[in-house]
């Protein structure tokens, strides 16, 4: 038996390991013009709060403390005064090569979960994107002439191609398990996919991962209000 002491013991012990940081780098390539410029490493979701991390530019590496909870996951990436962002998958030791030109051309490397993210981006997201941009378009042009029925086949159409992509997004969560990007896409999608037993694919080794977390209670809520058997 445990004692009431030693019980007490171990649950702050794993809060603290919950709550626990480590120090994790990146490396950043720019000019030397650039030195001691103002750069911004942060997540920004819709409903959570930012996560801001400040980087003086100039260093072969940077240190940040940051949780251990919160890595790997999708960061942007800003540089003060500078044209755009760039949108990475941040692995501890990620080495990123600024693009002076545009942020968001800069080159990542020394992270897997980028090169996985890279892979979704073109194979999925990217390709979806156009189709749905060009029945945006389709759509726009037959309101212009007053032409309802053909609208209306471009919404239908466009609402084609998002279940095309949740779907297309599920194959890539059920063929990548083991993938922080697949624990990522499953986040941000969960209003789509919760109902796909995709949860239950993840890997146990993206457990100690907040996000990781975040679904376990989900889909916990999830199961008790859905009756047995009714999901896919």
């Amino acid at each position: 038996m445990i004692s009431r002491t030693n019980l007490l013991i171990i649950c702050v012990l794993a809060c603290l390991a919950l709550t626990s940081t480590q120090s994790v780098k990146i490396k950043i390539v720019a000019p030397k013009a650039w030195n001691d410029r103002k750069a911004l490493l942060l997540t920004r979701e819709k409903g959570f709060a930012a996560v801001v991390h400040s980087i003086r530019l100039g260093f072969d590496t940077t240190h940040l403390m940051m949780d251990s909870d919160l890595l790997p996951d999708l960061y942007q990436f800003q540089v003060s005064q500078k044209k755009g962002a760039l949108t990475f998958f941040f692995d501890p030791g990620t080495e990123i090569r600024l693009d002076t030109s545009n942020l968001a051309k800069s080159t990542v490397s020394h992270s897997k979960s980028n090169e996985e993210w890279r892979k979704y981006q073109t194979l999925v997201q990217s390709p979806s994107d156009q189709r749905l941009n060009a029945y945006i378009l389709a759509e726009a042009r037959a309101k212009k002439h007053n032409l309802s029925d053909s609208a209306r086949y471009w919404v239908s159409e466009q609402a084609a191609e998002r279940e095309i992509l949740w779907d297309a997004t599920a194959g890539f969560i059920t063929n990548h398990p083991r993938s922080y990007v697949s624990l990522y896409l499953l986040k941000v999608n969960w209003f789509a996919l919760k109902d796909r037993g995709l949860f239950e694919k993840l890997d146990h080794t993206l457990a100690h991962h907040r996000n990781y977390r975040f679904l376990s209670e989900k889909n916990k809520a999830l199961a008790k209000s859905t009756p047995s058997g009714s999901r896919k």
